[in-house]
Formats: structure tokens, C-alpha cells, sequence
């Protein structure tokens, strides 16, 4: 029996097997499914930090995506975990028809009436090609069928500059809950029209040395640049924390129950940037100098809501996990935020996410 069929009668069982775990039980959209990411879900709901109970997990990737699903299908298997299954996007997408109705729009049309919400994750590059530009030198394309059925999918769900005459999925359930993290939040933007930074070091301040990024102040800097000087050991990890400023009486300050002059520590590890914004976007959170756009939440529907940093990271909340941080020095992202409001801000914010769920459930 060939490989592709042995994954398609996974696919099938694993079909069958949420069809019928997920009866009585509401569902959430997990995109970019990957073990990794099953795994992390996993972790902040047994730590009660992300509440979802009573919630199924339906992870959701097109078949052209460059992740190997099978990795994903084995950790189901090995956890013997009714919490989630998988299913595929069929249809040929790309840049010429993401943005209005394609092959894969009946599709879309049922997950978004059987879930409750959808959240995207971290990950590469998204291609300037959907949002006409060119391709800056330092970007890099490696997974565009990721994009594009993500990005299809959230214009879908909140249409765009785009194309105007789409009428927005969320038209008919305002208060589905859509949360982006990092290129999940960047693509939520490109979907609605807008456009990206391509690389902020040379876009915004004009540096293509390594060594001149690290000597910016640390709230200047948006990822670890340690790793370009090839040094011989480890790798150091591309995570830093930064400050970030957040807008008043939005929904990372005050309701988070935080006030505009917190300033939490934020851990992020990106080069790109939002640039232009799209269709409904507000901003609630900036870097210290202003320049980056941190936080946006959408002005008709309350709970979409996207984030440039990385709260979901396993070290945040775990005090053993400890990363290289340059050839002499480690850091354990739990310490570096301990007894703080810093920390106090990554737990508001899953326990946020999941209210949220849990709201919409009722």
C-alpha cells in the first residue's frame, strides 16, 4: 500500500474519529496543525492557562503545505487524544484567486459553520506577491500553500481592500474569535489588503550588519541576531524580549486589566512587520519608538484580535526549560518574567483567549 493511500485512510479514520468525539462539544480551528503546535495547545490547557474544556481542537492544512501531517497523525495517535483531529483543504489555491471565491470556499463555509473560532500561528515569510510587491532580498518564501489557504480562510472570514463586494463570513456570527499570532497576526492583515515591512533592520533603520543590530538599544530590537555571527557554538536562540507600549482602553490593556503604562516584556522573534493596514484593523499595541506595530483587534468584530510577540512559547511557563542566549549564556524565558506584571500579562492574555471561547460557546 503506497504512502499517499496509507494517509488518506488515516485521514478518513481520523475524519470519522471527530465526527463522532466532537458530538456535544464545540470546536475551535487550529491552523499550521503541526505536532509541535498540537503539543503546545496541549501544554497550556493542562496548565490551565488556555481554558477549553468541553472544546475539540480541528487542526486544518492543505495538502500542498511543505509540513509532513504524518508527524501530526503519529503524536494524535501516540496521545490517544479524542481533544484533536485533522482535516485538509482541497483545491488548487495561489495568488490569483485567494481573494474571492475558489475551490476551496465550500470547504471554508463548513469549517466556519462548525467551529467557534480559529487561531494561526508563527511561521515563514508570507509572499510580497499577494500583497503586489516585489521580493526584498532578504525575505524567504518557503511554504506558500500554508499562506495562501490561510490567507484565503480570513478573507473568508473578514473580507478586504481586496474585494470589496465580498461579504464577510462574520457578517452572519460577529462574534466568531479569531486570534493571530506573529505571521498568524501579519496574515490577518494581508488578508484584509494590507501590506508587510519586508525586513526592518534595512527597511526602518537602515542597518544590514549584524553587529550594528545588536548594538540597538534592546527595545529596537525584534528578534536575536546572535546567530548571524557564527560563532562555532550552539545556536542561540532567535527569541529576545522587548518592551511593547500598549494603547489605552484596548483589549491588551484594559482588558487584559492592565493600564497604558505597563509596558510589559514581550518575547518575539520576527524580521517583517505590518506596513499599511488593512480593511477594519485598530491598533492597541506599538513597539517603545512607535515604529512596529505590536497588537491590532478589528473595529466591528470584538473578538478578532492579533498579536506580533509570542506568548504561547513553552518556556514562559516553565521554569527547567533554559535556551542558549549566546556562546556564554543561557536564559530561561520564565525567570527572565517571573513576579512580575510581565508574567502576570502572558497568563491574562491565554486566560482571555479562552473566555472568549467559552463566551462564544453559550
Amino acid at each position: 500500500m503506497s504512502m499517499k493511500i496509507r494517509l488518506s485512510i488515516t485521514a478518513l479514520i481520523l475524519l470519522l474519529a471527530f465526527n463522532l468525539s466532537s458530538r456535544g462539544q464545540d470546536t475551535v480551528l487550529l491552523f499550521h496543525p503541526t505536532a509541535y503546535n498540537l503539543e503546545l495547545i496541549q501544554k497550556l490547557m493542562e496548565e490551565d492557562l488556555f481554558p477549553l474544556e468541553g472544546y475539540h481542537v480541528l487542526g486544518v492544512y492543505h495538502p500542498g503545505e511543505s509540513y509532513d501531517y504524518s508527524e501530526a497523525e503519529s503524536y494524535i495517535d501516540k496521545h490517544q487524544s479524542s481533544l484533536f483531529s485533522l482535516r485538509e483543504v482541497k483545491g488548487e489555491l495561489g495568488p490569483t484567486n485567494i481573494f474571492r471565491e475558489n475551490p476551496a470556499t465550500d470547504q471554508f463555509r463548513d469549517l466556519f459553520e462548525c467551529s467557534q473560532g480559529a487561531l494561526f500561528m508563527g511561521g515563514p515569510d508570507i509572499p510580497p506577491v499577494v500583497y503586489g510587491e516585489e521580493v526584498h532580498l532578504l525575505t524567504s518564501v518557503t511554504d506558500p500553500f500554508r499562506h495562501y489557504v490561510e490567507l484565503s480562510y480570513l478573507f473568508h472570514l473578514l473580507g478586504g481592500n481586496q474585494n470589496t463586494s465580498w461579504i464577510a463570513y462574520l457578517e452572519e456570527h460577529p462574534d466568531y474569535v479569531i486570534n493571530g499570532i506573529c505571521l498568524g497576526m501579519q496574515t490577518m492583515n494581508v488578508a484584509t489588503g494590507g501590506t508587510m515591512i519586508q525586513d526592518i533592520p534595512t527597511e526602518l533603520y537602515g542597518i544590514w550588519q549584524a553587529e550594528d543590530i545588536l548594538a540597538l538599544p534592546r527595545d529596537q530590537m525584534h528578534r536575536n541576531y546572535m546567530d548571524y555571527l557564527n560563532t562555532g557554538c550552539e545556536d542561540p536562540t532567535s527569541y529576545h524580549f522587548h518592551k511593547v507600549a500598549l494603547k489605552a482602553n484596548m483589549w491588551l490593556s484594559s482588558g487584559l486589566g492592565f493600564n497604558s503604562d505597563t509596558a510589559p516584556l514581550v518575547l518575539s522573534s520576527h524580521h517583517q512587520a505590518i506596513e499599511k493596514l488593512g480593511l477594519g484593523w485598530e491598533v492597541n499595541a506599538t513597539s517603545m519608538d512607535g515604529k512596529i506595530i505590536e497588537g491590532i483587534q478589528h473595529s466591528r468584530y470584538p473578538n478578532v484580535l492579533g498579536i506580533q510577540f509570542h506568548p504561547e512559547k513553552p518556556g514562559l511557563f516553565d521554569p527547567s526549560i533554559k535556551h542558549p542566549a549566546s556562546c556564554k549564556s543561557t536564559i530561561n524565558f520564565q525567570e527572565a518574567i517571573a513576579n512580575s506584571e510581565s508574567y502576570d500579562f502572558h497568563v491574562a492574555f491565554w486566560n482571555y483567549l479562552g473566555k472568549l471561547l467559552q463566551t462564544n460557546r453559550d
